[in-house]
């Protein structure tokens, strides 16, 4: 990357952060929302799911006892191998005293959904391939299944993937994730739920070439991004949010 292209990148980011910290608890999604406006939304987009969860708990409209989680484990093997970490993150919400059921958005139909997510109190999306992620979701009808359901109050958690489809677009995610696994997604278009695109493992040694091409990409096409970190999540709560950082 140039001198100046990283002069160029280092200014938006700071200047996006200087933004977000005027703008803490009175941030305004109902331009992310385009015509979906509801003081009811309640959303916590994570770059790592597990290391923040007990934040996120803590902010849930309720207690876990006795309520389910509707766990997305689609994005984390589109080879069709389950990675440990998803079984671990189950068990640790299964102890904390959440009902947890495991759900493949690949093996249904929209037919399938009302059935599938009927006892669903909270939405939890996991990480792993963004464009298969979007691909399923699309496929199975749960983008739209999932938005109504959102503006009817039910909470949504997504890490990673699970977060970065609710922006915009998703594009950029050609950068860091294998294509050839999403051989049937026919456009980038993500759910339009929050308005900026989530930049996650933002921290990560490892993330830093990929971020490379991501951010002149940004830039050359004007996107508009948050970046997180794995101890940071956005929360999004009725027309409000804010980027919280858990020590």
């Amino acid at each position: 990357m140039k001198n100046g292209l990283l002069i160029t990148c280092l200014v938006f980011l700071i200047t996006s952060c200087s933004n977000y910290s005027k703008s803490k608890g009175n941030s305004k999604t109902s331009n992310a929302i385009n015509s979906i406006e509801s003081p009811r939304i309640t959303l916590f987009l994570t770059s790592s799911s597990s290391a923040v969860s007990s934040k996120v708990i803590s902010l849930l409209p309720f207690k876990p006892n006795d309520r389910t989680i509707c766990y997305i484990r689609t994005a984390g093997f589109p080879d069709g191998n389950v990675p440990p970490s998803l079984n671990s993150e189950m068990e640790t919400l299964f102890n904390l005293g959440f009902k947890v059921k495991s759900i493949d958005l690949a093996i249904l139909e929209p037919e399938d959904l009302e059935e599938a997510f009927s006892e669903c109190d909270l939405f939890w999306v996991c990480g792993g391939n963004t464009l298969y992620l979007l691909q399923e979701v699309r496929r199975s009808g749960f983008d739209n299944f999932v938005t109504n359901k959102i503006l009817e109050g039910i909470p949504y958690v997504g890490s990673s993937a699970g977060s970065i489809i609710l922006g915009p677009d998703v594009e950029f995610e050609r950068f860091a994730c294998d294509i050839t696994e999403a051989p049937n997604l026919t456009s980038y278009e993500g759910l339009n739920i929050f308005p900026f695109s989530t930049y996650v493992h933002f921290d990560k040694p490892w993330a830093k070439e990929v971020y490379k091409d991501i951010l002149k990409f940004s830039l050359d096409n004007s996107k508009s991004f948050v970046t997180l970190h794995d101890n940071q999540f956005i929360y999004i709560n009725g027309e409000h949010w804010q980027v919280i950082d858990v020590k």
